[in-house]
């Protein structure tokens, strides 16, 4: 999926030296172009939904907003800010398959969570923890070894999908480019020109012809509006388009939005999401969440608790919920019925629908409280009602 041009162009100066042409650099910085946008254009959609989510911590199974809700919702070490954080830490997770995230120091009473961009490979242990040395996080390097229970570990596949990707990404450019090329002819000038044999015969013939090319013809072709002098022995025929090339980008574009389709693919993420189209964004929305979104938040979530709270701490009821409700946008004037069914039916509060609205909540006792509209009962409840005249 996403590589780095000039790393790329290092390691191959480590090996043995091959000659490449300027038109092959130029190809492949094409096609490295539409891979990266296609390719960082779903890594930010999936940080800019994870982003979103709130990371809600409970204590004794009581909401609070403590050090940890503060780590993770607003400031994970002093460098960041939890947005750019997230950002980082999935495109780690998409460029190499696996993050790493490692407790660095403390901030007075604060974790320090920074994300690794490389590590030496563990060994891997079936009972005992593994080992990450040689954490680097930017220029940085950790002298010291982090195990297994003090960092978060996330793996994205368990088959590592970016090599199948950039197969797909060169086969498939290859007809991109045959597509360009004909474009290109297409829609540029080409010409024929007929000479007899008499003006063929004169010394210096050839000479002569690629003169005239270059102080008359090329003049002529490139002008928005010059004359072309015809001498006699010389007849010139246009063959712009004879072999019927498509002159049409629409066929360029839609080989490049395939591209953005099968990455998209790669990613869990409905294509109409990627490609801009309006129609049937809700149902894609859904799929979004429910196939891209909820999984990671529920690996990270589930790493977050067995990591940073353990059983002990799970047990007491403390641990930490991804809330992802929050990533649609929510107009809370526009589902002014549905708010008022959701507060009547006595299963959400007040403060619940305006957590959802991403508004303040209301500081009174009765912003918690739950209520049930009267016409709502028990069978039992409204036959009473009825005998005794209530409504």
């Amino acid at each position: 999926m996403g590589i780095n041009f000039f790393r790329w162009l290092r390691e191959r100066s480590q090996s043995d030296p091959v000659e490449v042409t300027c038109r092959e650099l130029l190809d492949a910085a094409q096609e490295y172009q539409v891979r990266e946008l296609s390719f960082w254009v779903c890594v930010n959609m999936v940080a800019n939904a994870l982003g979103r989510c709130e990371f809600r911590t409970f204590q004794a199974n009581e909401e609070v907003k403590g050090r940890e809700y503060y780590l993770w919702n607003v400031s994970p070490n002093t460098n960041q800010n939890s947005s750019a954080f997230l950002h980082k830490l999935v495109a780690r997770l998409y460029q190499n398959n696996e993050a790493l995230v490692v407790d660095t120091m403390k901030r007075g009473d604060l974790d320090s969570l920074v994300v690794a961009d490389t590590w030496e490979p563990p060994v891997l242990w079936p009972s005992r923890q593994n080992e990450y040395s040689g954490v680097t996080v930017d220029e940085y390097q950790f002298q010291y070894p982090f195990y297994e229970n003090g960092v978060i570990h996330l793996k994205l596949n368990q088959t590592n999908m970016k090599p199948i990707l950039d197969g797909l990404y060169q086969s498939y450019w290859r007809m991109v480019s045959a597509a360009m090329k004909a474009y290109t002819w297409g829609n540029g000038q080409h010409w024929k020109v007929h000479v007899n044999q008499i003006a063929q015969g004169d010394k210096g013939w050839a000479e002569k012809f690629q003169e005239m090319i270059a102080a008359q013809v090329k003049p002529f072709l490139e002008s928005d509006g010059a004359i072309l002098p015809e001498f006699d022995g010389y007849t010139y025929e246009n063959v712009s388009g004879a072999s019927g090339a498509s002159r049409d980008t629409r066929d360029i574009r839609a080989m490049i939005e395939d591209i953005f389709d099968f990455t998209a693919r790669g990613f869990l993420i409905p294509s109409v999401l990627v490609n801009g189209s309006v129609e049937g964004t809700a149902d894609a929305n859904t799929r979004f969440l429910t196939n891209c979104i909820d999984p990671l938040a529920d690996q990270l979530q589930e790493e977050i608790n067995r990591k940073r709270y353990g059983y002990e701490g799970w047990s007491r009821g403390n641990f930490l919920r991804i809330d992802t409700s929050s990533i649609i946008h929510f107009d809370i004037f526009a589902n002014a019925a549905n708010v008022e069914k959701l507060v009547g039916s006595g299963a959400f509060t007040i403060n619940d629908v305006l957590r959802a609205a991403n508004q303040p909540p209301i500081v009174e006792p009765w912003g918690d409280e739950h209520f049930m509209t009267l016409n709502i009962s028990t069978m039992g409840q409204a036959t009473r009602n009825l005998s005794t005249g209530k409504e």
